[in-house]
């Protein structure tokens, strides 16, 4: 493999005078009666210095290597001496090559001909312009600045980012009366990579994929095209998306101040309790203000035996108040679900201790021949310098068919938490969206800071009895989150937790205590 590397090399100077660029050709490895364009010429030069290097690291004999640099210096003169000017006299003939000496050449150390001229190198449909050793296309920037390389034309009508996550969780459970729910594990949570970018002034996209659990689950991926009237933005968006249905739902988890998001965002779900569904949304906002209308159906499934579920969902907020200081939030949002007659009977479950331990929920019994729901919810909240509180409370209320089991049921959810800023750090609110974004760190260890310190309190209520069998539950966590950056962070909750089953594994009343972990990157 090195002797064919050494090889290619040489076949390279052999062949570059056949295509009538003499200019670039060998130049003669010794002094000459009569001076050669070849002398000055520093990409011969080099690829001289690494013919040796090699040499000299026994990748390729002295031998073979002066006779393939002898046969392209040969080919090179005759190459100069069909495209040299005719002259009176007989061009003076170039000597054979003599045998090189293996002398070692320090490739970094060779200066560049001041003087030289590199022409652009084509590149399919781009010029690249070679500096310094690296071709870089004409009309490409990278910016850095958000923890993963942004590229983008210079014209700025193209801009493609990576986009990833990576969340390490660790919990354990004990106090529970039932030896069962009281467990330690760990997983990746999420392990997401996805991309964003846009064409032109209004073509956006976005699509991830979640690697977690030892399964592969395709979650945002959409197109999309956005106009700007007057002050407001507005965007229409098709294929995978996350339901716009309050606070929690719509803030990454990466940006989330805990280290599960509320019970809101899947005890209020659709049939099948999924929070990215396909569909079409159209969404407007200005600066202290956003609405959004859409219709979904199914999550990306290959069940293509029956007619998906099909949700009309509406959400809206405002910030009466907005300044730099602090602001209100007020939100509110609602649903209309119709499930087909031959999806298949579910059975309510929510987790009330994280998402790790799967035993410590609230249960019902399956939910048989509902034929739709209909649900909304309300948010209130604020910030106030380093203070926030936000709250969110909602109904869903499950309606049975011709064949069901039962005729109606509500499933309520409270959720209310705040938080502090010990460092100093501003609440991380978008006033454009009314969800959570990630943290804006101000002393960065990549600066030589400690980062950024924020506690969290939260407080959740569950009651699903007037489902078939339906339970109840209650948890309140208290939390320590540590950003060394605005992209890692380390998260800690304790959550004491209550629950009272009429069904399934876990009947009767039953508390117990849950610590959770979380180490996470984002870019």
């Amino acid at each position: 493999m090195r002797h064919s590397y050494a090889v290619s090399l040489c076949a390279l100077l052999a062949m570059l005078p056949s295509a009538g660029h003499a200019q670039t050709s060998s130049p003669p490895l010794s002094p000459s009666p009569s001076p050669s364009p070849l002398d000055t010429d520093a990409s011969y030069q080099t690829m001289l210095a690494l013919i040796d290097e090699m040499v000299e690291n026994k990748l390729v004999s002295r031998e073979r290597a002066d006779t393939l640099i002898a046969t392209a210096k040969a080919k090179a003169g005759r190459a100069l001496a069909a495209n040299a000017p005719a002259a009176p006299s007989t061009p003076t003939p170039i000597p054979a090559a003599p045998v090189r000496v293996s002398t070692p050449v320090q490739v970094a150390k060779q200066e560049r001909d001041a003087g030289a001229k590199i022409a652009p190198v084509p590149v399919g449909n781009e010029q690249v312009t070679r500096t310094g050793g690296v071709a870089l296309p004409a009309d490409l920037a990278v910016d850095w600045s958000r923890g993963a390389p942004v590229f983008s034309s210079r014209d700025g009508k193209f801009t493609f980012k990576m986009r990833g996550r990576l969340l390490a969780d660790v919990s354990s459970t004990g106090g529970s009366d039932f030896d069962r729910r009281n467990i330690t594990v760990s997983t990746l949570r999420q392990f997401r990579v996805g991309a964003i970018g846009t064409i032109g002034d209004h073509l956006f996209y976005q699509f991830e994929t979640d690697f977690r659990r030892n399964a592969t689950e395709v979650v945002q991926a959409f197109v999309g095209y956005r106009e700007k009237f007057g002050k407001t933005d507005a965007d229409v968006r098709f294929g995978n998306l996350i339901t716009d249905r309050g606070i929690d739902i719509g803030t990454a988890s990466t940006a989330n101040p805990f280290i599960t998001t509320n019970i809101n965002t899947t005890a209020l779900a659709t049939q099948g309790g999924k929070v990215f569904l396909m569909g079409a949304v159209g969404r407007a906002g200005g600066k202290n203000w956003h609405a959004s209308f859409g219709v979904h159906g199914d999550a990306i499934d290959s069940d293509f035996t029956r007619s998906d579920n099909r949700m009309f969902l509406g959400r809206a907020h405002w910030n009466p108040v907005l300044t730099k200081r602090g602001l209100i939030h007020i939100g509110g949002w609602a649903y209309s679900e119709n499930i087909p007659d031959t999806t298949l009977p579910t059975t309510f479950a929510q987790g009330m201790a994280g998402a790790l331990n799967n035993s410590v929920r609230v249960e019902s019994a399956a939910l048989t021949g509902a034929d739709g729901s209909k649900a909304f919810g309300l948010e209130l909240g604020g910030t106030l310098g380093p203070f926030y509180a936000f709250s969110e409370y909602g109904q869903r209320t499950v309606h049975g068919g011709p064949t069901s089991t039962f005729r109606s049921g509500k499933i309520k959810a409270l959720s209310v938490n705040g938080g502090f800023w010990i460092t100093g750090e501003t609440p991380t609110y978008s006033a454009r969206s009314g969800t959570y974004v990630a943290p804006n760190v101000l002393n960065s260890v990549l600066d030589g800071g400690w980062g950024a310190l924020e506690a969290v309190v939260r407080y959740e209520d569950l009651d699903s009895s007037s489902l078939p069998l339906g339970g109840t539950g209650t948890a309140g966590t208290i939390g320590l989150n540590w950003s060394l950056t605005n992209n890692f962070r380390f998260m800690a909750d304790y959550t004491h937790f209550r629950t009272d089953n009429r069904t399934g594994s876990f009947v009767g009343r039953d508390s117990g205590d849950t610590f959770a972990a979380r180490a996470e990157v984002a870019f």
